[in-house]
């Protein structure tokens, strides 16, 4: 018998599920990017602060990621998240960036980036004419985690987008990418 492992805190499917079509998508065009700017994995994780073993697993494994590791693999790049989650990667030229001693991501804000999931997952539940707990009972989350992403803009994972992409029946670029206005 093989059950679905689920952290029952968060809520997420572990690592050994099926990767989504945005993962596969993030993971080729992460390499595609790194391989543009002319970085090896170690480069990549030099400039991004994480270990080679992650760039490694995220490239080659689809790894889940939680969207600040996205925005700070993209700020080494040199590109926007949206960039590396864009179904369709135009043939960049990509600079090396060097990141600046002490430019990390702040523990206690939150990015634009998680901001503009929070509006965008707000305006598109109140669109559909749902309350939280109607999304996440039809997202398979948390009625908290729901509250936490609109209020507070908590980092989620890509799973955790996909899924309430799927509920709303919105891509997770809808979800991601900056609003109507």
């Amino acid at each position: 018998m093989s059950a679905k492992r689920v952290n029952p805190a968060l809520e997420e499917p572990s690592a050994h599920d099926e990767p989504s079509e945005i993962r596969r998508t993030f993971a080729r065009n992460l390499r595609q990017a790194r391989e543009a700017a002319g970085l090896t994995q170690y480069g990549l994780a030099k400039a991004s602060s994480f270990a080679r073993g992650l760039i490694a697993k995220l490239e080659t494994e689809a790894t889940n990621v939680k969207l600040d590791t996205i925005t700070r693999l993209a700020k080494a790049l040199g590109l926007t998240e949206i960039e590396l989650l864009g179904p369709v990667m135009e043939p960049i030229r990509t600079k090396r960036i060097r990141r600046a001693p002490g430019e990390t991501l702040s523990k206690t804000e939150p990015t634009e980036f998680r901001r503009c999931l929070a509006r965008n997952l707000r305006a598109r539940r109140e669109a559909a004419g749902l309350f939280q707990k109607a999304l996440s009972n039809a997202a398979g989350v948390q009625v908290s985690a729901v509250g936490e992403i609109e209020v507070h803009a908590t980092n989620v994972t890509l799973d955790t987008v996909t899924r309430l992409a799927k509920a709303l029946s919105v891509t997770e670029i809808d979800l991601l990418g900056p609003g109507e206005g």
